[in-house]
């Protein structure tokens, strides 16, 4: 606010270099801060007769139309709770014990506070003072809140204090003093049941006063500090009392009222040096016992600002108060006049001597500070009840009979419902990528298709060409033949990692070297022959049983049972993760208790269990069906698959052949080409049939045959096989209305018993009380930020 020019009395005394301008210096004008009422009251103070007293009640600066407004919404917002998410500006007062905060109390409030005793000094007490219409009774209220700070370690049982209420019609000595000693019993100052010291508290009495002559203000008064020990304090509690007062020094919105002695030694004010870095503009320093300073004019040149104090300026004002052994009929008012219309008393401006004039300077920077501060308090308010809104919708309506239940569980499932076939058809709509199935379930149905394609035969294939005798590593000290040496997994394709160098030299086992090698068959051609040993039928010499291929196909394929079982066992796993997560987003959005989670939680967990009961038995009667079905395929590309694989058995043997028989051998041929050829003649036809007939002497022939024909109708079938998974198993089970993404529905919550939706659903005196808490809550929100 502007400074206004002051008018000839204004300028009475010298003025307080580097001091901004006060508010009480402005000349009020018509604003949401001065009104007529108060205008007045200001006009009339500042009349030319300095000796001229004033009264409390008739000129009150707290009690115009504006305080009371900004008044009372701060004192609204500190009801509602405000106050422990932001600072509302309040009158703090500080000092040292004795300074003569409990007699500057007593003047500002109209409270009968004690003055020189020990009850009012151990815990903070804010004074509220709102005036009611006229006719109205006085009332006065007393309860116990939480403090801002808590700087003591003392955690004590705070029930009596959260229980702690009182109403008086009046507030004499007698009544106030018996208020603090049980306020004090409440907060367990001084309790025997203590396990350490217990002579502070950091919780607040709250004391409210109404009535039709009162004022409006609030006030909060803090323990004082002391520098030295005193007799049962412990060193913990003296420095946690400084830190809960620097505490509520620094907060930028409260005004420090800072209380010196005019009597002592001014460079013994401790609360002066806890002061000195808060900006001048609010703080105000006052001196009391100004009747009995040894030099006053000491205490004239600091008020004026001839003398500086330690840190920022200080604002300060001089009154004068009763003392502990002042007579009943003392006038405040007259003896503060006695005093400073003398010399050197009256070389301080008059809007600083006086406790009218204090509260004047008061009441207008606390409107100041209220009015600035107010814009940034009401976005913290709308904030609060955004939060305690979103809170009373997670608490659910109330659910009194049967049908209010069944209607809060189809709500949910409702809900869930339509966060559930998101997940599956519009992942974007979803507000977290976890929540998201659609694309895990693909990178795990992806997972399984590359596990099964190259994992999911029992046996390595052989590359046609290949030999398949491979050497294995065997230890030197072995007496094992080569027919019962493990042999290694080779891999299918040429040049896999698990294919071994072929040696120099045929190692053997009189070898002096450490490492050996042992000639043994492919595993797969070992299990061929093997096969067709076992499986040997009626059919005639050199005619090949089909049958042979069955049980090599069920060796070959009896690792996708496992394979697949893993990847289900994922999927469900995974489904049953998401949907827990959709769930409990539909429950943030709809409003549901703890208990009705938890019950609805295990109707998902049981969805689950019957859904992987039910997929595996799918998966054993698949597997079983493949495992017995006969070996049958109408895929033309299994045709294509052997004849290519005979095409090159065929080219192959022609190779043999000509290795055996190269055409340079024959005294007729007088071919000239560049590419390889066979010259076959009556004496050499038996070697090449021998080479390429699955009959002929070649006895390898019949098992290539084998192995050609079983990996077409592999590389086929596994196709297939991952087809029926993906298909009709893994995309039913996140389609099926019983399982663990889709069963909570509407359809399920309607057949439930009677029984069971009271157990899920059904009200807790918790919850009751939650709601209630919450909408008085909701309601003070809404009428501080109105």
């Amino acid at each position: 606010m502007p400074s206004s020019p002051r008018t000839p009395r204004q300028r009475r005394g010298p003025v307080v270099e580097d001091e901004p301008a006060s508010p009480v210096f402005e000349p009020p004008q018509r604003s949401d801060t001065f009104d007529e009422d108060s205008k007045t009251t200001y006009e009339s103070s500042q009349e030319d007769n300095d000796d001229a007293p004033t009264s409390i009640l008739s000129n009150d600066p707290f009690s115009s139309e504006s305080s009371r407004i900004l008044f009372e919404s701060i004192d609204e917002l500190r009801r509602c709770g405000a106050g422990q998410d932001l600072d509302l500006p309040q009158l703090v007062i500080v000092g040292k014990q004795s300074a003569g905060k409990s007699s500057l109390l007593k003047s500002l409030t109209d409270i009968p506070f004690p003055i020189d005793s020990n009850l009012c000094t151990q815990f903070a007490m804010r004074i509220v003072s709102r005036r009611t219409a006229p006719g109205t009774s006085d009332i006065v209220q007393a309860s116990i809140e939480p403090g801002d700070v808590n700087p003591f370690t003392v955690h004590s049982d705070d029930s009596r204090a959260k229980a702690f209420s009182k109403v008086l019609a009046s507030l004499d000595f007698e009544a106030f003093e018996e208020l603090i000693v049980e306020a004090k019993e409440a907060m367990g100052i001084g309790s025997p049941l203590s396990s350490e010291d217990k002579n502070y508290s950091s919780q607040v009495l709250k004391i409210e006063l109404s009535g039709p002559k009162r004022s409006h203000f609030a006030i909060l008064d803090l323990p004082g500090i002391f520098s030295s020990r005193r007799d049962g304090v412990s060193r913990r509690e003296m420095e946690g009392v400084t830190r809960m007062v620097t505490s509520y020094m620094q907060k930028p919105e409260n005004i420090i009222i800072c209380v010196a002695d005019a009597s002592g030694d001014i460079q013994n004010e401790q609360i002066l040096e806890l002061a000195s870095e808060i900006e001048s503009s609010r703080k105000v320093g006052v001196f009391t016992k100004c009747d009995k300073s040894d030099n006053p004019k000491d205490i004239v040149n600091l008020v004026n600002g001839r003398n500086k104090f330690q840190g920022k300026p200080l604002h300060w004002h001089v009154v004068q108060n009763a003392g502990p052994n002042a007579a009943a009929n003392f006038d405040r008012e007259q003896a503060e006049a006695a005093t400073f219309t003398k010399s050197p008393w009256t070389e301080i401006p008059k809007e600083r001597r006086g406790i009218p004039a204090l509260k004047q300077y008061l009441a207008t920077l606390l409107c100041t500070r209220i009015r600035e501060a107010f814009p940034d308090m009401l976005r913290t308010v709308t904030g609060k009840l955004d939060e305690e809104q979103l809170h009373r919708r997670s608490l659910g309506e109330s659910r009194a009979d049967h049908s209010q239940r069944l209607a809060h569980l189809v709500a949910i499932s409702q809900k869930y419902q339509d966060l559930a076939k998101k997940s599956l058809s519009t992942p974007d709509a979803l507000p977290d990528a976890k929540m998201k199935l659609r694309g895990k379930s693909k990178a795990i149905t992806q997972e399984y298709t590359k596990s099964m394609t190259t994992n999911g035969h029992f046996y390595n294939f052989l590359e046609i060409g290949k030999s398949v005798d491979v050497f294995i590593n065997v230890d030197e000290e072995s007496d094992s033949s080569s027919e019962s040496l493990p042999v290694p997994d080779f891999g299918h394709t040429r040049g896999s990692k698990n294919d071994l160098p072929t040696p120099i030299s045929t190692p053997t086992k009189k070898s002096t070297a450490k490492t050996q090698f042992k000639t043994a068959v492919h595993p797969l051609y070992r299990e061929i022959r093997t096969q067709l040993r076992e499986n040997l039928g009626e059919e005639l010499p050199g005619v090949l049983n089909p049958c042979v291929l069955h049980p090599l196909w069920r060796i070959q394929t009896q690792k996708w049972q496992s394979l697949t079982r893993d990847h289900l066992s994922k999927l469900i796993t995974r489904t049953s993760e998401v949907s827990i997560l959709l769930f409990r987003q539909a429950c943030k959005e709809v409003g549901v208790s703890e208990r009705t989670v938890f019950g609805l939680e295990k109707q998902l967990a049981g969805f689950e269990r019957q859904s992987r009961q039910d997929v595996m038995n799918k998966l054993d009667l698949l597997c079983t069906r493949n495992a017995n079905m006969a070996l049958q395929t109408n895929n033309p590309e299994f045709d294509y698959k052997v004849r290519k694989a005979r095409e090159l058995r065929f080219s192959q043997a022609l190779e043999r052949y000509i290795a055996l028989h190269p055409p340079s051998t024959f005294s007729f041929a007088k071919l000239t080409t560049s590419k390889p050829c066979a010259i076959v003649d009556d004496d050499h036809i038996a070697t090449l049939f021998n080479e390429l007939h699955p009959n002929g002497a070649r006895s390898q022939n019949v098992e290539d045959e084998i192995h050609d024909l079983l990996r077409a109708y592999y590389e086929i079938t596994i196709q297939n096989f991952i087809y029926d998974v993906t298909h009709n198993l893994s995309e039913p089970f996140l389609l099926d209305t019983n399982g663990p993404l889709l069963g909570l529905n509407t359809e399920f919550v309607m057949g439930l018993g009677e029984d069971v939706v009271l157990e899920l659903a059904g009200d807790e005196e918790v919850d009751v009380v939650k709601r209630r808490e919450c909408e008085g809550r909701i309601g003070r929100l809404e009428e501080a930020s109105a």
